[in-house]
């Protein structure tokens, strides 16, 4: 059985011939150490003292010339040629190109937001930091220009098309972006600014709704008519203590939002996948009732077990991801990775729909035990399985 024939099998909660692999994993230290190269990146310019007051006063123009952007692009074709090299089943092929240069110290995005630029530990740029939202009242986001998210849909039907042609006989390509519908409702405000609005202008959150469903169904058909086979809507609704929201009050504010998108990607023949961090098991049967096929993230470290997901979920949610980047698959030696995997594969493995693969992105995340990973996944989760 090949990748992608496996991940479709374990996605119809059917049984493959072993569990497969994803992976979310999209930070240059590990991708290069996969590739064996050297990062060549442009945070050395933004903290250099002689380029950086050159960006700042140059950031319009190289906004505009799409340098960043360029990066961006480059960078994700070196994550996917490395998932490939790794031997990952399915990848997280994100489209990311919203970043906007302010300074040489922080970066916006084209919906609202203000970011500060990090590197990740190792000298390389690391994704932008939230710090806040720039906006504060509906007519902030009513004036805020929206060119480039029009844009945005037929530029990430390019990129996928392109990826598609390089990388869709290799590996599953679940297509992706950033962000999702409530995330991109509250970040751009700030939370305190938004739960004010929510209780005060309530209209106001409802018509922003409406416009980002209807742009994401755009980035939806980005993903299907480029011909990739599923798609993992981005938005994370959750800290390790629970969701952010009332699962009841998010399903009364984005519920028919989402059941529509998951409609449009059925319809287009895609499956369709909500990644969030945190505590989830709250907000499973609301995954079930907006149409999600799975679910992923599922996070360790936020009390997350399989085994409860499972109970609740069924087989009405394929589970993505879990395994621990806090310590197994960063510090772990390969007896514990071993040992993770084979727990995990006992708890949720049976009947399939399970793919394994680190719960989220890490710098820390040794090539090595990904390599353990893998040896670990052919070793327990050959079906049938018999932990």
């Amino acid at each position: 059985m090949d990748r992608i024939e496996r991940v479709k099998t374990a996605l119809a909660h059917r049984e493959p011939d072993v569990v497969p692999t994803i992976s979310c994993i999209d930070v240059q230290k590990h991708i290069y150490d996969i590739l064996g190269e050297t990062p060549d990146n442009s945070y050395k310019y933004f903290i250099n003292p002689i380029t950086a007051p050159i960006i700042t006063a140059t950031a319009p123009l190289l906004n505009r010339m799409g340098l960043f952007e360029r990066d961006v692009r480059e960078f994700m074709f070196k994550k996917l040629t490395s998932d490939v090299l790794m031997g990952y089943d399915a990848t997280w092929a994100l489209y990311a190109n919203i970043f906007l240069i302010k300074d040489s110290r922080h970066m916006t995005d084209i919906f609202g937001r203000l970011y500060k630029i990090v590197d990740d530990g190792y000298g390389n740029m690391d994704t932008p930091m939230y710090i806040d939202g720039m906006l504060r009242t509906p007519e902030d986001w009513r004036r805020l220009p929206k060119k480039n998210w029009e844009r945005f849909p037929e530029k990430m039907f390019q990129f996928n098309k392109t990826i598609k042609k390089e990388f869709g006989n290799d590996i599953y390509l679940f297509g992706s972006h950033l962000y999702g519908i409530s995330e991109n409702i509250w970040q751009p405000f700030g939370f305190p600014t938004f739960t004010r609005l929510l209780k005060k202008e309530r209209s106001f959150i409802e018509e922003a709704i409406e416009y980002n469903k209807n742009w994401y169904l755009k980035c939806v058909d980005a993903s299907a008519d480029a011909g990739l086979p599923g798609i993992i809507y981005s938005d994370d609704m959750a800290y390790k203590s629970g969701p952010m929201l009332n699962p009841k009050l998010m399903d009364e504010l984005y519920g028919k939002a989402f059941t529509e998108i998951t409609d449009r990607a059925h319809r287009k023949g895609l499956k369709i996948v909500i990644h969030t961090d945190g505590w989830t098991i709250p907000l499973l049967p609301y995954f079930i009732k907006w149409g999600f096929d799975g679910h992923h993230s599922l996070e360790p470290t936020a009390g997350v077990d399989l085994a409860e997901v499972r109970s609740i979920a069924g087989h009405k949610l394929s589970l993505l991801g879990h395994l621990d980047i806090a310590h197994v698959l960063s510090h772990g030696t390969r007896e514990e990775v071993h040992a993770h995997v084979r727990e995990v594969i006992g708890k949720a493995g049976e009947g399939g729909g399970l793919i394994l693969g680190p719960c989220n992105s890490h710098a820390d995340i040794k090539v090595d035990n990904i390599r353990f990973m893998m040896e670990a996944v052919k070793e327990y989760g050959r079906y049938p399985i018999r932990i």
